[in-house]
């Protein structure tokens, strides 16, 4: 890697302050593992003190600026690489922090586009939304309002430095790691690199709204549309959309819409996002969501976009036939397709967990004691073991959670499967779609189970 000498002298800096942020953590989590660090047997913790080291986290990570504020997101979605405390308090992670100064901005419009003063009729100093990659501000042309989002300037070398700090460290904190850990923190690193350089290239966001918009043209939802011609790989200049918060429930009703209409709404188009056209708006926050004056839902924000590929959506329809079958084997081997087990996995120890999935799918009581049994025979091995969550995966997890909560705040007696049946019967999926359905739930429930006694097992 050939870097110049400012981008060398950045990094080493960066390297030093991150790793004086995470020292004291660090230090900490050996002590966990060995009263005394090299020696002595491990700690106890209870969950009050996860939760204490969790906010710390959270605190560190908002603190070393946008790339781990980005990681710290990313974590919170991955309950195969950290336990519950610590992804349920890094989902409270916002990014909201000052604004840039509009000296600098105004220079990175000049670069993209030209002077906003020459481009714009009007073009309001003040951003109204701004994060750690980038910020939104109003502007106007030939009568029309449009929202200008402009990448925060220098951001993508900061995130490059970051991401060779990581590089540097991977190895030495894969050493301290358990093996399975180590399969699923080295393929998170990769998936997170990959995200925030997605996440910095607005061309690419561009071309999501885009494409999502023509998938949704037939829907009561609002995607607003790309201006070409005023957009960069580091500005979108998208039409300006007012909408009412879509968890202002009040101000909905006031405007003579029912909040369950909206909630239908939102869950047909987030259906045929993720089970037809495989490409969906991944950040789903009352902040990126709203409910327009004719009463459509309005998306806002297409920096996180998920994708459901073909491999995958592969993988969980062998998984539903072999669940249908009561074939563990298969059940394993569908996890592999999907990229959520390692090939390599030991069989025996993944037919043992496949086997409780499978008693808890068909809906058999599970008791406790024999599951508690069973995990601690394998304790020792599921520290070992080699499970991970594809970023897609991960990505859909975390897009409906988010969405559940937006979901009971319009509707107290929200319930997702009616909706699920009815697009069955409208894409004529056959009688075989109830039963899939049942699975879908089944299977969820049952997996985030498993997940949540796996994450108990492997607290650092």
């Amino acid at each position: 890697m050939n870097l110049r000498p400012r981008e060398r002298a950045y990094t080493v800096y960066r390297l030093v302050v991150i790793a004086a942020t995470f020292a004291p953590l660090a230090f900490v989590l050996l002590r966990d593992r060995r009263r005394f660090v090299f020696f002595g047997g491990p700690r106890d913790v209870s969950e009050d003190g996860h939760r204490r080291r969790a906010e710390s986290l959270l605190e560190k990570f908002l603190a070393l600026g946008p790339t781990f504020i980005k990681l710290g997101q990313v974590l919170s979605t991955r309950p195969d690489a950290l336990p519950r405390e610590y992804t349920e308090t890094l989902s409270e992670l916002q990014d909201d922090v000052p604004p840039a100064p509009y000296d600098e901005i105004r220079a990175v419009l000049v670069e993209e586009i030209g002077e906003p003063e020459r481009v714009f009729t009007r073009f309001e100093r003040e951003p109204i939304s701004g994060a750690s990659i980038g910020q939104v501000h109003v502007a106007e042309r030939r009568g029309e309002r449009y929202a200008v989002k402009i990448l925060r300037p220098r951001v993508r070398e900061q995130v490059e430095s970051d991401l060779r700090v990581i590089n540097v460290a991977l190895p030495f904190i894969l050493r301290f790691a358990k093996e399975g850990q180590r399969f699923t923190l080295s393929n998170l690193a990769d998936q997170f690199e990959e995200a925030i350089r997605e996440e910095t290239d607005y061309e690419r966001e561009a071309e999501s709204v885009k494409a999502i918009r023509d998938n949704l043209s037939d829907e009561p939802v609002v995607v607003p549309q790309v201006i070409d011609e005023l957009s960069t790989d580091r500005v979108i200049t998208m039409e300006y959309v007012e909408g009412t918060k879509i968890t202002d429930v009040d101000e909905i009703r006031r405007r003579g819409y029912e909040p369950e209409r909206v909630v239908r709404d939102l869950q047909r188009a987030y259906i045929q996002m993720i089970l037809e056209d495989g490409l969906f708006h991944a950040d789903p926050h009352p902040g990126n969501l709203a409910v327009a004056p004719d009463g459509r839902v309005v998306f806002y924000d297409f920096g996180m976009v998920g994708t459901v590929s073909d491999a995958t959506r592969d993988g969980i329809f062998d998984f539903y036939v072999a669940v249908s079958r009561d074939d563990v084997d298969n059940m394993i081997n569908a996890f592999i397709d999907m990229g959520a087990l390692d090939p390599e996995v030991d069989r025996e120890i993944a037919r043992r967990m496949f086997d409780v999935m499978l008693e808890s799918i068909r809906g058999k009581e599970i008791d406790d004691e024999r599951v508690e049994d069973l995990m601690q025979e394998v304790q020792n091995e599921m520290y070992e073991f080699p499970m991970r969550v594809p970023r897609d995966l991960a990505l859909l997890f975390r897009t409906t959670t988010v969405l559940e909560g937006v979901f009971y705040t319009l509707d107290d007696d929200y319930d997702f499967f009616p909706e699920i049946r009815a697009y069955l019967v409208r894409k004529r999926i056959g009688p075989a779609g109830e039963t899939v359905v049942n699975a879908v739930a089944a299977v969820g429930n049952a997996f985030a189970s498993a997940v949540s006694r796996l994450s108990v097992l492997r607290r650092p």
